[in-house]
């Protein structure tokens, strides 16, 4: 390339470098911002009224693999967010498809991402010099895109394993000059794979009750899709049981009591952070999947409660190893105990922290600020207890957590019932829908009688969607009411019950596997899962142990399907069922509307797809100016 042409590419390079950095760029500052704040104070402190300054924390990594190994542990498991949003995120891959060499775009992801990397660079260029900064930052980088780019199944795990070997046994100089072409091909390799990694889901337990299953939901879906948040949780607790151990033993502090009092005050910030940081992708699992729980009967007590039990089980298991870790090398006597306070006090701790991130989420922006003044004031109580009862205070949390939980848990109206027998299975009156300044809704009146279907056709953005959400019970109107086989929607979950809704796209779960979902919609349904012909008939036994962010847009819109058919509802709700779907998918699903329809069921169902209208049976009506007007059949 001549000078002359490499000069009059600087400007789409300029607009390449500041399109990243504007998108994967902002991700990647919005998810590594908190961490770096996180682990300053976590870092001042436990640890910073010992005076440990940066030549002193590296010449122990020199000197110590264990302390080399907690630095680079904890350094690959707090920044590889921030990796994954530069070299995975929606942007960064889209902005690939811009007319740009892609050189450039690895050249300017590169540079992000030693920007990303710089405190850790700085860390060991003030405690070794450049030499050991340069293998820092290049160990950093190697270590993040083997991560990344690991292969599915044992043989990445093993590659992982076998790069954190070499990080920790190899010298500086070999780091600085080794580690570089491997970050270069490593991250190059992770982008590239980036939109099509998969991997083999296993399947929730059958047999639990709705809300356990959906904890387990919960749980497996934040492993699977958040383990770096997962770990850098038990990254923190770590720490507190550290320090706990070495102030134990500084003041010689051996009895069981003393132990725990320790054990627990430590735990006590560690704890709180942990749970507020993870109870983030549990809210936004809840958001993304709200029209599933909700049409599956899932009630907000239930969602709740599946989730405090999530984050009772993380933290009582992380607290457990931290009383494990602080009972190595005592009195075998003192280890029950031990353990018994280190459960109680990370499930407690946890579940406060997750309640209260749920309570300050309706403040909009405030939120943040309170949950910090909740938090801190929490830690200050739960501190003083411990110097007041040393023994019954970890007990006293727990029924603390407990009490309030229960305080939102009865908060809610008391469910209605469903009218055995009613014929019209669904009946809207008067509903007004404004949305901002524009009035999509207006006195629209619609029935469904069993054995009826209803096509609702209408121009993009005439509302179609909204109405079905209404419909479903996903969104109040602003006037007029809704019932469901005789039930009002807003009384409770069992008209929602007596329905099944698939939206026309949604991102529910992305990371439980295709029998997953469906059983647990059957466990909220407290029903039987889909029958495994209805399963071949829509093409999903091939499918059924691969996780739902694997599958094609047509195949996900099947699985929702599926889903929606569960339990036998009495009335259909489907939001342009034919998109996404091959000619031979819409006959299936017109064919379906047929069955339902000749067996008593009701459907409502929004398309703008004629050739799928016209092999569909029932009654159009269109969608104008915010009211419905009757429509006849084209002739065929």
């Amino acid at each position: 390339m001549t000078a002359g042409r490499a000069l009059a590419e600087l400007p789409a390079a300029w607009a390449l470098a500041r399109a990243l950095t504007l998108t994967a760029g902002a991700e990647a500052l919005r998810r590594g911002l908190p961490v770096y704040v996180g682990l300053l104070a976590v870092g001042g402190l436990l640890f910073g009224g010992n005076g440990l300054a940066a030549t002193t924390v590296i010449e122990g990594a020199v000197a110590s693999p264990l302390a080399r190994a907690l630095l680079w542990g904890a350094w690959l498991v707090a920044l590889t967010p921030t990796m994954a949003a530069l070299w995975q995120t929606k942007s960064s891959l889209w902005l690939r498809s811009l007319p740009a060499p892609r050189s450039w775009h690895l050249a300017i992801l590169v540079g992000l991402s030693i920007v990303a990397e710089s405190m850790w660079t700085i860390l060991w260029g003030l405690g070794g010099g450049p030499l050991a900064a340069a293998g820092a930052l290049g160990g950093a980088l190697a270590g993040h895109g083997v991560l990344l780019a690991r292969p599915a199944g044992i043989r990445g795990w093993a590659l992982v394993a076998a790069t954190m070997t070499g990080l920790l046994l190899a010298p500086s100089p070999v780091l600085a000059m080794a580690t570089w072409p491997i970050a270069i091909l490593s991250l190059r390799s992770a982008w590239l794979a980036a939109p099509t990694r998969s991997a083999a889901a296993g399947g929730l337990a059958r047999g639990l009750p709705g809300p356990w299953l959906l904890a387990l939901a919960l749980a497996l879906s934040v492993a699977r899709g958040q383990a770096t948040v997962l770990a850098r949780g038990a990254l923190v607790m770590a720490m507190a049981a550290a320090a706990a151990w070495l102030a134990a033993g500084t003041n010689q502090v051996s009895d069981p009591s003393g132990l725990q009092t320790y054990l627990c005050g430590f735990m006590v910030p560690a704890g709180l952070v942990a749970g507020s940081a993870v109870n983030g992708p549990l809210l936004q699992l809840e958001e993304a999947a709200s029209w599933l729980l909700r049409t599956a009967g899932a009630s907000a007590q239930v969602r709740r409660g599946a989730a405090a039990l999530a984050l009772a089980g993380l933290g009582a298991g992380l607290g457990v190893a931290c009383g494990a870790g602080l009972a190595l090398g005592r009195a075998p006597s003192t280890a029950p105990r031990l353990l018994l306070a280190g459960a109680l006090a990370g499930a407690s701790l946890l579940v406060f922290a997750g309640l209260a991130a749920r309570w300050t989420e309706q403040f909009g922006s405030r939120g943040p600020g309170r949950l910090v003044l909740v938090l801190l004031l929490a830690a200050a109580l739960a501190v003083g207890s411990l110097s007041w009862w040393p023994t019954t205070a970890v007990l006293g949390w727990a029924l603390a957590t407990s009490a309030v939980w229960l305080i939102g848990h009865v908060r809610a109206s008391s469910p209605a019932t469903a009218k055995e027998g009613a014929t019209v299975v669904l009946e809207m009156l008067g509903v007004r829908k404004r949305l901002g300044t524009r009035i999509v809704l207006e006195k629209v009146d619609l029935r469904c009688a069993a054995g009826e279907v209803r096509l609702l056709l209408g121009e993009n953005g005439a509302g179609k969607s909204t109405l079905l959400r209404i419909a479903a019970g996903l969104v109040e109107p602003d006037r007029g009411s809704v019932t469901v086989a005789g039930a009002a929607l807003s009384g409770g979950t069992a008209g929602r019950r007596a329905l099944g809704y698939a939206p026309d796209t949604a991102d529910a779960f992305p990371d439980l596997g295709v029998r997953e979902l469906l059983a647990l919609v059957a466990a909220l349904k407290r029903a039987p899962l889909p029958s495994p012909q209805l399963c071949e008939r829509l093409g999903l036994t091939r499918v059924m142990d691969q996780r739902m962010r694997t599958l094609s847009f047509g195949q996900v819109k099947r699985t929702y399907l599926a889903a929606a058919t569960i339990g036998a509802p009495p009335l259909w709700i489907l939001d342009e069922p034919s998109n996404g779907l091959d000619p031979e998918g819409g006959a299936l699903v017109a064919t379906l509307l047929h069955e339902h329809a000749a067996a008593g069921g009701a459907a409502l169902v929004a398309t703008n797809d004629a050739r799928f209208v016209s092999l569909c049976p029932g009654q159009t009506v269109r969608l104008i100016d915010g009211t419905l007007r009757e429509e006849p059949r084209a002739q065929e």
